[in-house]
């Protein structure tokens, strides 16, 4: 299992003083009084009995606004430093933590709770402020608020820090740069603060082999490129199609490091610096343009504060670009900050590697619903691979692995998946039918909310980098680049001429449909598996992605293209001037004011929502849209810059037209809404496919799946039950619900780890032979109960399955084995590539001679004849 650390997640009821507390308590109990009549009501057997409810209903909303001003009231009152009711911690309140920059330098040890670090969710802002002016106490100990990353701000979470530790590490987390060296240059944006702040606490791998002396940060390179778009006013929303020169950072995220530090693309974190790196060899465009015999020498550059280096002689290995570094005015030098990284001893962290096996992909409902004018066919033959999967689930074992996870792409396989890829004979047994019946309910709803296969790949969006090195090395200040407009290089689809290029989230009409050129020139320089772009095209206006990590969709279906070329006729890009975000000083209560701002001014799924609305009504209004996408990235950046646009009366009108009605039917499928919340199915695309989209029953029919025996999970075969152990794992498998542990910012893994960890723990202090007390459940389980749930077993104790499962293949069939493709049968594999029994290969021998020497019969006989 993955090392994760533990730490505490509360929400602000746990500062609540006494008086706070007793308001709270009675809400609770009226909270869930309300629930249980609004169940009531969806039950009720005449409308008499339904009007009744709904008075109590009515009455109990009463009662609790009133409660919940008492209660805001109240928090007012409240004088001194809160502190943080212990009582009220538990394991219901651990959540879980991947391995960080944060956790490793605050020497977090794997698998364990810690208190140095907690995350609170605001309720009410009044407690929030109180605790992030005046910090908490803890144990004799003061928290002090320490940043937000995005995910957290989205769910109003914020991370405190025990303050002697934050004061031990600061200089490490900071490189160096204190509030006081910020303040004393005019401050800066809160809320960019707390995001550069949160970067330490991204999940990442240490980046063990960076070597900071050989890295230099130089600036981005912009350009104009020409385009017409559809320039939006922000403050008359007036619409115009013009031509213009658009100022484009290239390399907005993005540098470049050598090959030989990484063959693939990563994101990377360090104090306050983050971005993507894409393997580059821009030593070898050195010596190349040295010896190009021009007279000039190449390969000194200058970094953002004007200094010169060598990336030859100096040895370079990172380049890093400016709008990477995002506290780069805070220090005096790229000398400073690297002094600073040495001896505080920083960490460079590294995450989201590009894979080595990129799987096929899922569209979604919004890229699909934008492609107004598909026929039913065409949907019919685009949801056709999603429909056999459906269909042949149970009826197919490559398809039945397939939908479980078990294919080479999958490189962190949970230990069942481990089991079904050694031993697919595991696919016979309940709990795998059982699995699988759960995958194909969830397979047919996400088909019908959209999500169906096509032939695409998400990959890193990256820039031409050799475009880069011109401007960089060679000093172009209009560089030719590899690619022209209209272009893109990806070899992952090294067959196909055109891909459609997609990003989430798509609000508008955001096809890019682009030629897809490999040159021998561009495999030379372009590494890796991601889409590089033009830097003469404005498909970052059409996408809005950055190159700091965003992801593309690059699909290479030549029936979507052709949809979506015709989709797109007329649409240009749509352009609107952003404001720039002010500076405050930092503060404890600026940094309030700014968390505050973000948690209530950048709810943009409401907008979402409200654009998926007009695409699915029966009467696409593109002007709505249109306006809609310019509030939500307006709405994105309100956090930062606290300006918000102001709808005039009569454009206000128009677009509450639409979003006054429900959402879209598929929002049954897409976001599990009731059939009263959402609008009558129409003809719009996503809607239709709930028609196209079958949800048969499953037959196991399969026959190709070979007999599974259980004992081949078995250490001993020999074994009684015991029942102490059985009813120990039967009691915490009941109750594993209760403890359940969220996992923070949404990383997950797919177990539950602390729960299964924990449940391990439990039975192994009641008999420490683990061989022992996997035997005895596994036998309990797959004998005596037959259970259909074995999620626990597998959870907990699926490492020790797993290893008697390859011991008893080697010992019983050699040290490879598979099954026969023709009867199924396990066979030890030779030398020699091997595919049927013996039995089998000899049948197959005879029919192949009975063939042979039928064709040699009938051309004898043609012989003859002629």
């Amino acid at each position: 299992m993955d090392k994760q650390v533990l730490i505490h997640s509360v929400d602000t009821s746990f500062f609540y003083d006494d008086k706070e507390l007793k308001i709270h308590n009675k809400l609770k109990r009226l909270f869930v009084l309300k629930s249980q009549i609004k169940k009531r009501i969806h039950k009720a057997k005449n409308d008499y009995e339904k009007l009744k409810l709904q008075r109590h209903y009515t009455y109990f909303n009463k009662r609790i606004e009133k409660l919940k001003e008492l209660l805001k009231y109240q928090l007012t009152l409240h004088k001194g430093i809160r502190t943080l009711d212990d009582t009220l911690l538990s394991k219901k309140t651990y959540i879980s933590v991947f391995d960080s920059v944060l956790t490793r330098t605050l020497g977090l040890t794997p698998d364990k709770l810690s208190d140095d670090l907690m995350v609170v969710q605001t309720y009410y802002f009044k407690v929030l402020e109180d605790i992030i002016l005046n910090g908490y106490m803890y144990k004799n100990e003061r928290y002090v608020c320490f940043t937000a990353s995005a995910g957290q701000i989205r769910t109003k979470k914020t991370v405190f820090i025990k303050e002697a530790v934050f004061k031990r590490h600061f200089n490490s987390l900071t490189c160096g740069l204190s509030i006081d060296q910020i303040n004393e240059q005019g401050g800066v944006n809160i809320n960019k603060y707390l995001a550069y702040l949160a970067l330490c606490n991204s999940a990442t791998d240490e980046w063990t082999d960076f070597d900071i002396s050989k890295a230099i940060v130089v600036d981005d390179m912009e350009t104009t490129v020409r385009s017409v778009v559809d320039y939006i006013d922000d403050s008359t929303y007036e619409i115009t199609r013009k031509e213009m020169d658009i100022l484009i950072s290239h390399t907005d995220g993005c540098g470049m490091m050598l090959p030989r530090m990484n063959k693939r693309s990563m994101m990377v974190r360090l104090p306050w610096i983050k971005g993507l790196l894409v393997p580059f060899p821009f030593d070898k465009f050195v010596r190349e343009a040295n010896r190009n015999g021009d007279g000039n020498k190449y390969g000194v550059v200058t970094d953002i504060y004007g200094k010169q280096h060598d990336i030859i002689k100096d040895g370079i290995e990172v380049i890093f670009t400016k709008s990477q570094f995002k506290m780069y005015k805070y220090y005096h030098d790229w000398q400073s900050y690297k002094d600073n990284f040495v001896k505080y001893n920083c960490q460079a962290g590294k995450c989201n590697e590009e894979e080595s096996i990129l799987t096929n992909a899922k569209i979604n409902y919004q890229m699909l619903q934008t492609l107004t004018d598909m026929t039913n066919d065409e949907l019919e033959a685009l949801s056709k691979k999603t429909k056999d999967s459906i269909i042949n689930i149970g009826r197919d074992k490559e398809t039945m692995l397939k939908v479980l996870g078990v294919v080479k792409a999958n490189m962190n396989k949970n230990y069942l998946q481990q089991a079904l890829e050694i031993y697919p004979e595991l696919l016979s047994d309940t709990y795998s039918k059982e699995i699988l019946k759960n995958v194909k309910r969830s397979m047919v709803r996400d088909a019908r909310a959209a999500k169906i296969d096509i032939e695409g790949k998400y990959t890193f969006i990256c820039p031409d980098l050799y475009a880069f090195c011109q401007w960089l090395i060679l000093n172009e200040k209009h560089p030719s680049g590899l690619l022209e407009n209209g272009q893109v290089s990806c070899r992952l689809y090294k067959d196909a001429p055109k891909l459609d290029c997609l990003r989430s989230p798509h609000l508008y009409l955001e096809h890019a449909v682009r030629n897809n050129v490999i040159t021998k020139e561009m495999t030379r320089w372009f590494v890796t598996d991601g889409v590089y772009t033009s830097i003469h095209d404005p498909i970052s206006k059409i996408l809005m992605f950055d190159v700091d990590g965003d992801k593309g969709l690059v699909c290479a279906d030549p029936l979507l293209i052709e949809i979506a070329e015709r989709n797109m006729q007329d649409i240009v890009p749509l352009y609107y001037d952003m404001k720039v975000a002010g500076k405050s000083t930092i503060t404890n209560s600026d940094i309030y004011n700014g968390l505050k701002a973000a948690y209530t001014g950048g709810n943009i799924g409401v907008i979402s929502n409200n654009i998926t609305k007009i695409w699915n009504s029966d009467n696409v209004n593109l002007d709505v849209i249109k306006w809609l996408c310019m509030e939500n990235n307006f709405t994105i950046d309100y956090a930062k810059t606290l300006y918000k646009l102001k709808r005039p009366k009569d454009i206000g009108k128009q677009i509450t037209q639409y979003t006054k009605k429900k959402v879209p039917h598929f929002f049954i499928y897409a976001k599990d809404k009731q059939s009263n919340e959402v609008e009558k199915s129409n003809d719009s695309v996503v809607n239709r496919l709930s028609k196209i989209i079958p949800n048969t029953r499953i037959n196991f029919e399969a026959a190709n799946l070979g007999k599974f025996n259980y004992k081949m999970l078995l250490s001993c075969n020999d074994i009684a039950i015991d029942n102490d152990i059985i009813a120990l794992y039967t009691e915490l498998d009941l109750n594993k619900h209760f403890i359940e542990i969220e996992a923070n910012d949404r990383d997950f893994t797919g177990d539950n780890q602390f729960v299964y960890r924990d449940i391990r723990n439990q039975i192994l202090e009641l008999n420490s032979d683990v061989h022992y007390v996997v035997d005895v459940i596994v036998k309990y389980l797959y004998e005596n109960k037959k259970s259909n749930h074995k999620t626990t077993l597998w959870s907990s104790f699926g490492d020790v399955i797993v290893s008697n499962l390859k011991k008893n293949l080697e010992e019983r069939y050699g040290e490879n084995s598979i099954q026969c493709e023709v009867c199924f049968k396990r066979i030890e594999v030779t030398g020699n590539r091997k595919k049927y029994c013996d039995g089998c290969s000899e049948k197959i021998r005879e029919k192949q001679n009975r063939e042979k020497a039928l064709r040699y019969y009938h051309k004898k006989s043609k012989d003859f004849t002629n």
